[in-house]
């Protein structure tokens, strides 16, 4: 059962990436358009074969809708943005939901629908908040800013367009762009209503912020900026600004909106100055751009100009005539059925906005009741777990504390343990120790008794008296260094590497003294540690190994050098190396010259003697 749900995640999961990716690439491909305009029916005519669902139908239709935009066929672009409504998807494209309403609320705006445009753009608003989206939520609210702009009822401008910036501003990921659109619709009521100081105050805060722009997308900004100027009279330095956002405009593809605006206002600051014929000229260019852009706002502009133009000419007629056109096209926008329309739909929206202000009073009353409830519980819930934590704690300190005084016990136990291993293991080098001294100080000692003994009852010529004499006393002289090196094993627990080196030291200095023709010396390997400690069997048998290696070199090697070697293997062990450079020996024949007995000492402490000689080449001996 589980196998099976976990593959019908899966499968959903990929399907879930699959149609994100489709819809991903079908509005990159058709997003080509915007810098292809003569090529979108291309574009869309190939987009035909991609189309998998209803919401890729509803991509499809919006940027079809964005075609006709593009063209400013206005009429064919309504049309279009209302069918592409009733198929995007609001859940997989909302954004595509809300750039709808906008662009039909600003093609309703240009051709005068002003009732239309403000529809659209309630709609767009209610959609953003179902969305939750905050920055098309500004957009939109914006966007009315601007309609009565256009209707010239400045103080309602000026109220949508600071809501539009405080939700901007509250919003942690608001888009810059927007931002700067809220601060222009604030600016041009401010600045049609005659507060020119306060119309730049919000233009100049757009091009604070210039370096998070892109300038393409504010140019409405400087020529603002010089339309405040020109009311102000201040022409030459209006004239720079309009200039700066004519060249703006031509780069970016030369939009007939901006344009229009651009000539018309350079056309007045030129009539204002005296130059009739450049301004005849810009207010022709003006003509062109303003029918093209099909804009009420714009043609209200141009002819209202024409009209100050033919004025100041002194040319009653035409001024008379621009006048009456102007005239008629501004009461075609403040008719008092249209202007009863406008506040209809304006209490509508207000009444809606109660409602659902009320709506998310009642929501949040109720999550409050439910967070009080939620909070009882877990309070309840924290008690609840508290006690099962102090229950908890007690019965793992209670476990802890029989376990630590377990443990002490056992460490106790070890401890006396180990002490009785520690006894068992010196009583046995002891017993070891003694059995040395049975053996062969008590054989010595006995051989010397028995020499002595031969004395009393021989008959001996006086030199053979004294040879036997000599040999007798230098067996006891032996025998007593032999005890003396016994006793100074067992006085000691344990013999360190640096205690057996000061012993073979001073072997070597004796030796060197009875044998001053023979070099002899000692080497410790870098590696050895000298605080390593031996045990007292170990350290006394790697001496006496030594020791008689180094004797049966002197007696029988003629050797002309004499070497002591200590290495280390690992961490414990310890090996001793004797080499001499005298006249080897038969290695077929290694039993004697006392080989016997250091190869017993070696075993007797776990270790292998190893002896490499040939006649003529010297001997090494290794223990290890």
């Amino acid at each position: 059962m589980l196998f099976r749900f976990s593959l019908v995640l899966i499968i959903l999961f990929f399907s879930f990436m699959t149609t994100f990716s489709q819809e991903s690439d079908l509005k990159t491909y058709l997003g080509k358009m915007y810098s292809q305009v003569d090529s979108s029916d291309y574009y869309l005519e190939t987009a035909k074969s991609r189309l998998k669902s209803q919401a890729d139908s509803g991509i499809y239709f919006y940027f079809l809708a964005e075609s006709k935009n593009l063209r400013l066929q206005n009429q064919e672009a309504i049309r279009a943005f209302n069918h592409a409504l009733q198929f995007i998807d609001s859940k997989q494209n909302p954004e595509l939901i809300s750039l709808s309403y906008i662009r039909l609320t600003r093609i309703s705006k240009n051709t005068g629908q002003f009732e239309q445009a403000l529809d659209f753009s309630q709609k767009g608003i209610q959609h953003a908040r179902s969305s939750l989206d905050s920055n098309y939520l500004g957009y939109h609210h914006l966007d009315i800013a601007v309609i009565y702009h256009d209707m010239e009822d400045y103080v309602q401008g000026i109220d949508y367009g600071k809501r539009a910036l405080q939700i901007l501003n509250s919003y942690t990921k608001a888009n810059p762009t927007y931002k700067a659109f809220a601060l222009n619709s604030i600016a041009i009521n401010f600045d049609d209503w005659n507060k020119p100081d306060s119309a730049l105050f919000y233009h100049y805060q757009i091009l604070e912020d210039l370096e998070n722009l892109d300038s393409l997308r504010v140019i409405f900004t400087f020529n603002n900026i010089g339309n405040t100027l020109l009311k102000q009279k201040k022409f030459e330095e209006s004239r720079k600004w309009i200039e700066i956002a004519l060249g703006l405009n031509r780069k970016g593809g030369s939009p007939a909106y901006g344009l229009a605006t651009n000539f018309t206002n350079l056309a007045t600051i030129a009539y204002n100055l005296g130059n009739f014929k450049e301004s005849r000229q810009w207010l022709d260019s003006a003509a062109i751009y303003v029918k093209k852009s099909e804009s009420v706002e714009k043609k209200r502009d141009y002819l209202y100009e024409e009209f100050q133009y033919f004025k100041k000419l002194g040319e009653s007629a035409k001024a008379i005539s621009f006048l009456e056109e102007y005239a008629a096209l501004k009461d075609s926008i403040f008719k008092e059925e249209r202007v009863k329309l406008m506040g209809e739909l304006e209490t509508r929206y207000e009444v809606e906005t109660k409602e659902l202000e009320l709506a998310q009073s009642r929501a949040a009353l109720a999550e409050n009741e439910l967070i009080v409830k939620n909070r009882n519980n877990q309070l309840l819930l924290l008690l609840l777990a508290l006690l099962i934590i102090l229950g908890s704690s007690f019965f793992i300190y209670y476990r802890q504390k029989n376990k630590n005084l377990q443990l002490e016990q056992e460490a106790k136990l070890q401890a006396i343990y180990a002490e009785q291993e520690t006894q068992k293991k010196l009583a046995e080098q002891r017993n070891r120790i003694s059995s040395d001294l049975h053996d062969n100080i008590g054989a010595q000692l006995t051989f010397i008794v028995s020499s002595l003994n031969q004395l009393k009852f021989g008959n001996l010529i006086k030199e053979q008296l004294g040879e036997k004499i000599d040999r007798i006393s230098s067996f006891t002289v032996d025998t007593v260094n032999e005890l003396r090196d016994t006793i100074w094993a067992m006085n000691k627990d344990a013999i360190s590497v640096e205690d057996l080196q000061l012993r073979l030291a001073g072997l070597i200095q004796k030796a060197q003294e009875s044998c001053p023709q023979i070099q002899f010396e000692l080497k410790i390997d870098e590696g050895v540690t000298p605080q390593l400690h031996l045990n007292s069997l170990e350290g006394v048998n790697l001496y006496r190994i030594a020791q008689e290696a180094l004797n049966n070199a002197i007696k029988h090697a003629e050797a002309g050098k004499i070497e002591i070697f200590i290495t280390q293997e690992n961490e414990a062990n310890i090996c001793l190396s004797v080499m001499d450079n005298g006249k080897g020996f038969d290695e077929k024949n290694p039993d004697g010259n006392g080989m016997n007995t250091m190869r017993t000492r070696a075993e007797r402490i776990g270790k292998e003697l190893k002896i490499e000689s040939q006649a003529g080449s010297g001997t090494f001996i290794s223990v290890c």
